[in-house]
């Protein structure tokens, strides 16, 4: 098997010394078995496991190497707390599906913790949610009554690991890792349950109202039952798309000059920052994340750049190295959707696991195992992808005005460009020629001409020269620099010029 080149321009911190590699083979004859998950990441293994020791067989059918998506772009930081914040998710939903709802999410880095062993350098820390402004003392001691409220294990203090911070509260028993060590040991507990994995076989599906069969790779899956575990939505259900919009968040690594405290990090800036140490045997190495901003409509290299203006302000650092990027997807209500497709029998979903993603996909895997099982759940409604009400219907409309104003792109009168005047690692969209076209020098010169229209539902993408990537904003589907799809929706290259 061959090593996984990550699409990508910049590799994940995880993956510098052990890059991914191709350890299964490609579909290519008709394999049968209960459940077929598509996508091999932390919420697509996960739930294989739960399935798994429920007595089910199940296969995972990865389009790339397991963990190429989301899963290893993530910075490893276990959390509980939810980015919609306590106080909203209590309005929304009560305060007893809140305390539930909690303890979920504590319960899976209690899970998480047992699957890791001593693996995978995983550590409970403590974890700081704090304003850098005691303006905000007030809106604080409210997230910090409603945390202890709903079961957090919440202490308010006055003093904090970090000069910047002003006011505050510590939540107890949260967690980093080993992003990638962790992979792979999830990798090996679902191959040793019994399960088969398929690599290098992209899902090319019509989801119908109860599919039996899908093509994958160069051959064909088999199943009972279903489930999208790959972050975007696979399926052609609108309802869950218009919930579920993409966005780019940013990291790097610094080497402080003096030792940093074993904890993690957020405070309330939007979009908020957040750090936490590398690891347990370099205390002066921390990993530091934040400037995200929605797929193909903000500035990839200025979020970068302005995530280590954040960093040099605040610290006093050696060096900065290792930057990257990775997708994900923020639920328009704030809460992740879980469970059975709209319209579909036997097709489960996992999406909108935003920012808080390896704590919320351990709790999907449980719950999408226990819907299949016929298990008691709790949360069902609250979390089904089939909700869709007047209540968040701004907040979508919001959301999508992004995708409108990038269709507008297809009318409107284009840029001229020309090609042969692009240094290297630049790109635009315009009329090459007289002919609307995506066109990029790349990184070793070699010009690419593609149409700007994004093969899965014709946005115009745009340029990243940070990951030298094509991106759509409509809904997040991502292309190398020569048009090949690497992430989301899109299964065909762009169209040549």
């Amino acid at each position: 098997m061959s090593n996984f080149a990550h699409t990508q321009v910049h590799t994940p911190i995880w993956l510098q010394n052990e890059p991914l590699t191709q350890r299964f083979e490609k579909l290519t004859t008709t394999h049968r078995s209960d459940v077929a998950i598509i996508g091999g990441g932390i919420t697509g293994l996960s739930t294989a496991l739960e399935l798994l020791q429920r007595g089910y067989s199940v296969t995972i059918y990865e389009a790339f190497v397991v963990g190429a998506g989301t899963t290893t772009g993530s910075t490893g930081h276990l959390d509980a707390y939810p980015e919609m914040g306590i106080e909203q998710l209590i309005r929304d939903i009560g305060i007893d599906k809140a305390r539930t709802y909690l303890s979920m999410h504590m319960n899976a880095i209690n899970v998480i913790e047992k699957r890791a062993g001593d693996r995978c350098d995983l550590r409970r820390i403590p974890a700081y949610y704090y304003s850098e402004d005691t303006v905000d003392d007030v809106f604080f001691k409210g997230e910090f009554e409603s945390s202890i409220l709903a079961g957090l294990p919440a202490t308010w203090v006055e003093t904090y690991p970090v000069k910047h911070a002003k006011t505050g509260f510590r939540i107890d028993r949260m967690g980093r890792m080993d992003m990638n060590a962790y992979l792979q040991s999830l990798i090996n507990e679902v191959i040793a349950h019994g399960g088969t994995i398929f690599e290098d076989s992209r899902v090319i599906a019509k989801m119908d109202e109860r599919p039996r069969q899908f093509k994958a790779g160069d051959g064909t899956a088999e199943f009972s039952k279903v489930v999208c575990c790959v972050h975007w939505n696979p399926t052609d259900s609108t309802m869950i798309d218009l919930q579920i919009p993409s966005y780019l968040s940013y990291a790097l690594v610094a080497e402080l000059e003096t030792p940093f405290p074993d904890v993690l990090l957020w405070d309330n800036a939007d979009p908020y920052f957040y750090v936490r140490r590398l690891n347990s045997s370099e205390e002066h190495r921390i990993v530091v994340g934040g400037c995200d901003h929605r797929t193909g409509s903000g500035n990839p290299r200025k979020a970068i750049n302005d995530l280590e203006a954040y960093v040099r302000a605040r610290f006093s650092v050696r060096s900065i190295s290792s930057p990257w990027s990775a997708e994900y997807f923020y639920p328009t209500d704030g809460l992740p959707l879980i469970g059975l497709v709209p319209k579909k029998e036997n097709v489960w979903i996992a999406t909108g696991l935003s920012g808080v993603g390896l704590t919320t996909a351990t709790v999907a895997a449980q719950l999408i195992a226990k819907q299949i099982a016929n298990e008691p759940v709790e949360l069902r409604e609250e979390l089904s992808p089939s909700r869709f009400s007047v209540k968040n219907l701004g907040t979508v409309i919001s959301e999508q005005s992004t995708a409108v104003i990038n269709y507008a792109d297809r009318v409107l009168p284009a840029k001229t460009i020309n090609a042969e005047e692009l240094m290297l690692g630049q790109g635009a969209v315009g009329k090459v020629e007289g002919v609307h076209t995506a066109v990029c020098r790349d990184l070793s010169g070699k010009l690419h001409k593609r149409s700007p229209i994004c093969t899965h539902m014709g946005g115009v993408v745009r340029w990243n020269e940070f990951e030298q990537s094509w991106d759509c904003p409509i809904h997040g589907g991502r292309f190398s620099a020569c048009g090949k799809p690497f992430y989301g929706p899109p299964s065909e290259e762009l169209d040549p010029k």
